[in-house]
């Protein structure tokens, strides 16, 4: 009796006589179907196993959604390049499994032109997609780098060690002025909880004697699941020094890297470590991490990303606004929701001396756009965008926060509730306004700042169990 299995020679007959560009097409839908369709069930196992693998990588990687995923490319150099040798070499997997299908196939067909025309198309489709996709991850991988650059952290001030948790001067070290009496010293207590806390200023410019607009404390404990948002106002006064003394009725806070810089105010610390340390020992929070970013910016990011949504609580009208451009003078904006783009979000979070205005409201302003900024670019819409925003961010942003911690934080923070958002200015009850005649300097009262410290982040606060400190108010 005659075999009724087919011989190997019979085999390899029947699919000389299937189309050849069929074959590449199904082995460009997945490598391997074209095997598959030319009965090579071994091939196609084999051509079919790498892209199993590939896709529960990506699955793997998604897992968070695109947008952690991106992070997680641009903040961790390895997995950015390990990325994009998967993305190539994928690439290259295909097109030999497109290219071993086609010719398993009836290349004697009459319609060779048409085949060979598909066979070039899928090809160049292959070539062209892995190899943009390649640049894409490699774009983000770069502007990671960027970012996380320790040379922009040591120019910056924050190579150099921080004061002990103390706050008290070095060793053989002694004050410029006696501290207040009566105002002890913070000291800080173990974080069982995990929380971690960061600073982040709004500068003007790229160098180191700049005006730092926004000071804004974000700390996010994961314990509780909550985030608490703390913004100084830029005019503040009259504050004690951690390394002791009393600061300046006319020397304001966010100019205080400037006053280090000149030597206006002798600091042990270089001039950005300064505020860093000064906002912790005020605020009562050991800052962990901090970060910089730069108007210009702020501005290209927010139109990049097609502007952001946010509700005025109360109508604005500045007429002495300057928009730094040479447009005429003054802004204002409806009480409302509203769609602005990059010049009117600035001019949102830089305004205040509008009627009924302050900068307090500025702050508090500040912290709306922030949130709005982060979910903005959280939105699947902006996927597509992320390598030019990356670049922008590159550009624009100085930070000492661990690339390989980003995307694990950035992740929890946009799972927090938002009734799990406390957001505090330390304007009214927590300052009072007119002690300087130079300038419209605010007075932090610090007694009330501890309390609040101790309020929002309970035994992590440095002044926890700790006497109420002194007010330093003219």
């Amino acid at each position: 009796m005659e075999p009724t299995a087919l011989t190997t020679d019979q085999t390899t007959t029947t699919s000389r006589k299937r189309s050849p560009s069929l074959a590449a097409l199904l082995s460009f839908l997945w490598p391997g179907l074209g095997q598959l369709y030319l009965r090579d069930r071994r091939l196609a196992a084999v051509f079919a196993l790498p892209s199993v693998i590939v896709v529960v990588l990506l699955a793997y990687g998604l897992r968070r959604g695109p947008f952690i995923f991106a992070v997680e490319l641009f903040a961790e150099r390895t997995v950015g390049l390990a990325a994009v040798a998967i993305v190539i070499g994928f690439g290259a997997w295909r097109l030999l499994s497109v290219v071993h299908a086609f010719l398993g196939g009836n290349r004697s067909s009459t319609h060779k032109v048409v085949d060979r025309a598909v066979l070039v198309a899928l090809a160049a489709v292959i070539v062209v997609t892995h190899l943009g996709s390649g640049y894409y991850l490699m774009t983000l991988s770069d502007a990671g780098v960027q970012i996380f650059d320790d040379t922009n952290s040591q120019l910056i001030g924050w190579a150099t060690p921080s004061p002990s948790p103390s706050m008290s001067p070095a060793p053989g070290e002694t004050p410029a002025t006696p501290a207040p009496t009566g105002t002890p010293e913070p000291t800080e207590t173990p974080r069982s909880d995990g929380r971690v806390t960061i600073l982040f200023t709004g500068a003007s410019s790229g160098n180191s004697a700049n005006l730092y607009d926004t000071i804004m404390v974000v700390s996010y404990n994961p314990t509780a699941n909550s985030i608490q948002m703390v913004s100084v106002p830029r005019d503040s006064a009259s504050f004690p020094f951690y390394w002791g003394g009393v600061d300046a009725p006319g020397d304001r806070i966010n100019a205080l890297p400037t006053y280090v810089q000149n030597g206006h105010i002798k600091s042990p610390d270089a001039p950005y470590r300064t505020l860093i340390n000064e906002v912790q020992y005020l605020v009562g929070i050991p800052i962990d991490y901090s970060a910089i970013m730069y108007l210009s910016g702020f501005v290209a990011m927010i139109d990049k990303l097609g502007g952001i949504d946010i509700v005025n609580q109360t109508a604005l009208n500045d007429p002495s606004y300057d928009w730094l451009d040479g447009a005429h003078w003054g802004f204002s904006l409806s009480a409302g929701p509203h769609h602005l783009d990059g010049k009117t979000a600035l001019a949102y979070v830089r305004s205040r001396h509008g009627y009924r205005d302050s900068d307090w409201a500025r702050s508090s302003r500040q912290q709306q756009v922030l949130i709005a900024l982060l979910h903005k670019m959280a939105s699947p819409s902006q996927i597509l965008k992320l390598p030019s925003l990356i670049k922008l961010l590159g550009a624009s942003v100085v930070t000492n926060f661990p690339a390989s911690q980003l995307a694990d934080y950035i992740s929890m923070g946009l799972n927090v509730p938002s009734g799990n958002i406390t957001q505090v200015v330390l304007g009214p009850p927590y300052t009072i306004t007119g002690t300087s005649t130079t300038n419209a300097a605010n007075c932090l009262l610090n007694d009330k700042v501890a309390a609040l410290s101790v309020q929002l982040f309970g035994t992590d606060s440095l002044w926890y169990e700790q006497p109420a400190p002194a007010n330093t108010c003219p």
